[in-house]
């Protein structure tokens, strides 16, 4: 980890912040909005609650990773949308941190995840939740997170995670993969991005989700965007592998949405129409799973 590298990154976080950041003046009012810590593997993690009015006490909650490539990206990056995701779902949201690379290197990411949904699952009532209610999901490299947490929790507890919502979920690191399809899917920009992203993980061993933990999954929501989305071809197989081993899910694409369409919500209606439909798609989920818990 150089000198330069890190100016280069903490500079890239500084644009991401002031592009995404409190942009979208134009969020329903919620009936609770609280900031707080969680405990993460090594620390305190920043997390966020939001409760929409009307939800259901105590009910479902979505535990939320927010993504950004494990480099870039917070709770206020992603703060918009998840004002929007509760919403719209009516149910509770609970956005958390993660230690970011490349000031910590892979698994570090995955460590926090599963420390903040292990101590938010012991407190889930404090929240309003059921403890017997509550899903994992995330956008991108948070997406990620949450198909790998999940697969561990629910192997070491069945059923604590009920549910995963997943958006343009980055399944993969392996250079092979994004390789292979670079003319048939125009990978070329996800490539180099994933390869930014290995580099800055400090690490080889983060292993692909595609293929291997489909059938420990839970019931899914799977979202992804269109021809701009270089996520959108895993995702389309993450699909096929659910459906093979009868995984109860459902899909949505948006053709013409490209990756990271729930954080253009300030700039873009056919955005916002999307958020709103994952909303309502992921509390028709959240509700159908809880009611068989």
């Amino acid at each position: 980890m150089t000198a330069e590298n890190l100016k280069g990154v903490a500079r890239a976080r500084k644009a991401v912040d002031f592009m995404l950041s409190r942009r979208d003046r134009a969020l329903p009012l919620l009936a609770e909005l609280r900031n707080f810590t969680v405990e993460g593997a090594t620390g305190p993690l920043a997390a966020r609650l939001y409760v929409p009015q009307g939800a259901e006490t105590p009910g479902p909650m979505l535990v939320f990773f927010h993504g950004g490539g494990f480099v870039l990206g917070d709770i206020e990056t992603h703060d918009a949308f998840c004002v929007r995701l509760a919403d719209a779902a009516k149910v509770r949201v609970l956005a958390c941190r993660y230690r970011l690379a490349p000031e910590a290197a892979y698994p570090a990411q995955l460590d926090d995840a599963l420390a903040a949904f292990r101590w938010i699952a012991a407190r889930a009532e404090t929240f309003g939740a059921r403890a017997d209610a509550l899903a994992l999901g995330g956008d991108s490299a948070g997406g990620y997170l949450a198909v790998a947490a999940t697969a561990r929790i629910n192997t070491e507890t069945p059923g604590a995670v009920t549910a995963q919502v997943l958006i343009y979920p980055l399944l993969t690191l392996d250079d092979d993969i994004w390789a292979s399809s670079l003319l048939q899917d125009g990978r070329i920009v996800g490539r180099l991005a994933v390869q930014f992203i290995r580099a800055q993980l400090a690490t080889t061993e983060a292993p692909s989700l595609l293929g291997t933990l489909t059938g420990k999954a839970p019931p899914t929501l799977l979202v992804a965007g269109g021809p701009l989305d270089p996520c959108r071809p895993d995702a389309l197989t993450y699909a096929q592998a659910l459906a093979a081993a009868d995984v109860d899910f459902e899909e949505r694409y948006y053709t013409a949405l490209p990756h990271g369409f729930i954080n253009l919500t300030h700039v873009s209606a056919p955005a916002r129409e999307a958020v709103a439909e994952i909303g309502t798609m992921t509390g028709r989920l959240l509700r159908r799973v809880s009611a068989g818990a």
